[in-house]
């Protein structure tokens, strides 16, 4: 009911605030917030290009384990077991491919032992400019063979791989830090550890 001197109108817009506004009262904690937007599976990853890098680095351990194991087989089979040389690297080859596969691996899903095992050890590992490193490394491990390896173009076709990968690496840090620094190393079982050391949460580059 309107007061003296004051219109119907504006009384009824008066109850009707009033009643939205009780209402918004007694909501009590029955409010829940929006759902938060869809966001890309690669954004905890630092973006496509980094996942890119990931997956090429598993397909050279794929690479490196297949040549490693077929030179053992090769050098069996011509029976040139009294040349220790081109053994001992095909069995580091298939050493450092299972190394470069398990820290991939781990850059995928948390493997927390594991990853302190291996951050301990092949701490270089932890970064884009050891790990492209790495694989320069090894690639001058297969062209240093040249056409004395048992599998020729097997051997000069991982090298390639390994070298333009691991300079690709270097690229990405040259050109694109800003892509660089957001790569995040593997920190499953390690954070726990490190919470005294103030870079334990830093990107590692």
């Amino acid at each position: 009911m309107s007061g003296y001197g004051e219109p119907e109108w504006l009384s009824a817009g008066n109850d009707n605030k009033n009643q939205q506004v009780t209402e918004e009262a007694n909501t009590g904690g029955n409010m829940t917030a929006p759902p938060p937007a869809a966001t890309a599976t690669t954004s905890g990853k630092g973006g496509c290009a980094l996942v890119l890098l990931s997956i090429l680095g598993m397909g050279l351990a794929g690479m490196m384990c297949a040549l490693g194991i077929l030179t053992l087989i090769e050098v069996n089979n011509r029976g040139k077991i009294n040349d220790f040389s081109e053994p001992f690297l095909a069995a580091y080859m298939v050493l450092f491919s299972v190394l470069l596969f398990t820290y991939e691996v781990m850059w995928w899903t948390p493997v927390p032992t594991l990853n302190r095992a291996v951050r301990k050890n092949f701490g270089f590992m932890y970064g884009l400019r050891g790990k492209g490193l790495y694989l320069i490394f090894v690639a001058c491990l297969c062209i240093g063979l040249g056409d004395e390896a048992s599998l020729k173009a097997l051997n000069w076709a991982t090298g390639i791989s390994f070298l333009a990968v691991g300079l690709l690496h270097w690229f990405v840090i040259c050109w694109h830090p800003d892509l660089a620094g957001k790569y995040v190393a593997p920190t499953a079982g390690l954070l726990g550890e490190e919470t005294t050391t103030p870079a334990a949460n830093e990107n590692v580059v």
